[in-house]
């Protein structure tokens, strides 16, 4: 006799795929008036998602890094309300989420109102 146990998803609303971040209000651009900037969680499920190591991340976003990694990329990770969070900057996030295919940078210029 087999027993049913319930599955919990602790990272439940995160994203599990990239097509899944589009809709997402941090994936937005900027001068569509919806963006809200990316949660730490949702940075590390980009970069998860993407496979990117944290040198991957500060070389394609040009913060610094070392053989350990970028401590600058680890503040962009660290849960708000810690005095080591940092907010990732709009035109890196941007540039992640292009690298990661998951936006086009027409998408922003689509965005503009003229």
């Amino acid at each position: 006799m087999s027993e049913e146990r319930a599955s919990y998803q602790v990272d439940a609303g995160l994203p599990v795929t990239l097509i899944a971040f589009r809709n997402r209000a941090c994936a937005q651009p900027n001068a569509s008036g919806n963006y809200v900037p990316p949660s730490p969680d949702e940075v590390e499920r980009l970069i998860t998602l993407s496979g990117w190591s944290q040198t991957e991340v500060a070389r394609l976003a040009g913060v610094s890094f070392n053989r350990k990694g970028s401590t600058a990329v680890r503040k962009w990770k660290t849960p708000i309300g810690s005095s080591e969070h940092r907010l990732i900057p709009y035109s890196a996030w941007r540039h992640l989420l292009a690298c990661a295919g998951v936006v086009d940078s027409k998408d922003d210029v689509r965005a503009l109102d003229y």
